[in-house]
C-alpha cells in the first residue's frame, strides 16, 4: 500500500458504509452519510504533520552542513550565553565596587570641605576678636593734639592714624610654680616677663614691645573676695598679683599694660607658670643659642641647645645684690624668644596643627583667652607671613628707693609713647 492509500485510509476512516438495503433515496443521490467537520479537522492536521516532516527531510538531506553550522551557532549562543551571565555578574560587582569608591571619594571631599571652612571661619572669628576696636579712647599725653578719640594724633608737625589692622597679645610669665585658685589677694604671683606682641594683618610684620616688670606705673587692687578697692603707683609686675592667680589676675596685669601704653586696646594674653618653660621648650627639641653674658651654666659666645632646666636658668636668672641686673636678665629672655620663634615657625608653616599641640600639652600651666578662633587665626597668619620678631625695648632708669624694697624702673615717657606711635598707628603725612 501506497504511503498515499494509508494517508487517505486514515483520513476517511470515520466515513461509515451502509448497507445496501438501508439505502435510501436521498437529495444529493449519495449513498452514505459522512461527517465532513470531522474529516476536515483530520485533514488540516494532517496536511500540517506532512509538510512539516517533508520540510525536515529535505532539510537533513540536502542541508546537513548548514545544520551542522546551526548547531554550531546554538552551542554558540550558549556559551555566549553563559559568558553573558558572567559578564552581567562581574558588571554589578564593578558596579557596586565603583559605588564604594565614588562614596568614599564624596565622603573626603565632603570632609575636606569642612575643614577647609571650618579654619576659615574660624580665622574670620578670630580676626573679628583680633580687630575689634570699635570702642576706644586713647589717653594722649598732654600738650599733644588729637580728635577722634585719639584715632587721629597731630604730634611734632605729622598726622598720625590708628591702624585697626594690628592684633596684640600679651604673654606673661608668672613666677609660681602651680597658677594658684582663688588666692589672697596680693599673693597671686608676679609677671616677671611682659611682652607684647603685635600683629600687622596687611604686612605680616611682627613687632614685640619687651616691658620691664620693674616699670612703676598705676595698677588696680583688689581684696581677697575681688572687690576693687583702690589704685596704686607701683611695679607693673604686681598687677597679677591682685586677682584670683588665674582669669582675674591675667585680666588686671592686662588693664595695668593698657593704662601704661594710653589706653590702647589688647584683646589677648597667653600667661604661663614656670612648669611650662621646660615643657615648651623641650617639645620644640630645645633651643639653640650663643649666650650674650656670661653667667650660671652659661659661656658668653660659646653657643648651647637648651634643654630641660636650662631654659628656667636661662631665662630667670637674676642677681638680686645689682640694682639693674633685671635689664640684663630681660636681654637674656629676648635672645631667648627670638631663638625659639626661629625654630617654631618653619614648624608651624609645615604644620599649622603646631601650635595647638603646644596650647594642649601645656594648658593647665598656662591661663589664657585665646580660643580656637583666635589661635587658628594667629597660627595660619604666622605661617604666612612671618618675616622675624623686631624687639623693642623702651629707655628709662633704675631708682633705689629707700621706702620700697624692691627696685622701681623709671621709663622714659616721650619715648614710651613713640613707641606706641610706632606699634600702633600710621603716619599719613
Amino acid at each position: 500500500m501506497s504511503r498515499q492509500t494509508k494517508e487517505y485510509d486514515e483520513l476517511y476512516s470515520n466515513i461509515e458504509l451502509i448497507p445496501d438495503e438501508a439505502i435510501k433515496d436521498t437529495e444529493d443521490g449519495q449513498g452514505f452519510d459522512v461527517d465532513w467537520e470531522l474529516v476536515e479537522e483530520k485533514y488540516q492536521k494532517r496536511h500540517q504533520h506532512h509538510s512539516g516532516h517533508h520540510q525536515s527531510g529535505h532539510s537533513h538531506k540536502h542541508h546537513t552542513g548548514q545544520s551542522h553550522r546551526h548547531s554550531s551557532q546554538s552551542k554558540h549562543s550558549s556559551d555566549k550565553g553563559r559568558n553573558g551571565k558572567k559578564s552581567k555578574v562581574s558588571e554589578k560587582k564593578w558596579s557596586r565596587k565603583k559605588k564604594i569608591f565614588i562614596g568614599i571619594l564624596i565622603f573626603f571631599f565632603i570632609l575636606i570641605i569642612g575643614l577647609i571652612s571650618t579654619f576659615f571661619i574660624l580665622r574670620h572669628l578670630g580676626k573679628q576678636t583680633m580687630l575689634n576696636y570699635e570702642d576706644i579712647n586713647i589717653t594722649v599725653p598732654s600738650g599733644v593734639d588729637y580728635e577722634d578719640d585719639g584715632r587721629t594724633v597731630y604730634y611734632k608737625g605729622h598726622t598720625y592714624r590708628f591702624n585697626e589692622n594690628i592684633a596684640s597679645v600679651l604673654f606673661m610669665g608668672i613666677d609660681n610654680r602651680e597658677l594658684k585658685e582663688n588666692a589672697t589677694a596680693g599673693t597671686a604671683g608676679q609677671a616677671d616677663a611682659l611682652y607684647l606682641f603685635t600683629y600687622n594683618s596687611q604686612n605680616g610684620k611682627i613687632k614685640v614691645l619687651n616691658l620691664n616688670r620693674d616699670t612703676m606705673t598705676d595698677i588696680s587692687r583688689y581684696d581677697a573676695a575681688g572687690t576693687y578697692y583702690d589704685t596704686t603707683t607701683t611695679q607693673l609686675c604686681l598687677a597679677y598679683a591682685y586677682g584670683d592667680g588665674k582669669t582675674l589676675s591675667a585680666e588686671n596685669q592686662v588693664t595695668a599694660v593698657e593704662r601704661l601704653l594710653y589706653n590702647v586696646p589688647i584683646h589677648a594674653y597667653y600667661a604661663i607658670n614656670l612648669e611650662a618653660i621646660q615643657i615648651l621648650n623641650d617639645d620644640i627639641g630645645g633651643v639653640t643659642l650663643t649666650p650674650e653674658y656670661t653667667f650660671g651654666s652659661f659661656v658668653k659666645g660659646q653657643q648651647v641647645t637648651i634643654k630641660g632646666d636650662m631654659a628656667e636658668e636661662f631665662v630667670r636668672h637674676r642677681d638680686t645684690s645689682l640694682l639693674d641686673d633685671n635689664l640684663r636678665r630681660m636681654a637674656c629672655q629676648r635672645l631667648y624668644i627670638n631663638s625659639f620663634a626661629n625654630q617654631i615657625v618653619p614648624a608651624i608653616k609645615k604644620d599649622l596643627q603646631v601650635p595647638i599641640k603646644l596650647y594642649q600639652h601645656s594648658a593647665k600651666h598656662t591661663v589664657t583667652n585665646i580660643k580656637a578662633p583666635v589661635l587658628t587665626y594667629l597660627a595660619s597668619s604666622l605661617a604666612t607671613n612671618y618675616s622675624g620678631l623686631n624687639m623693642t625695648t623702651v629707655g628709662g632708669k633704675y631708682v633705689d628707693a629707700p621706702d620700697d624694697e624692691a627696685a622701681q624702673f623709671k621709663v622714659k615717657k616721650k619715648e614710651l609713647f613713640e613707641t606706641v606711635l610706632d606699634f600702633y598707628y600710621t603716619q599719613i603725612n
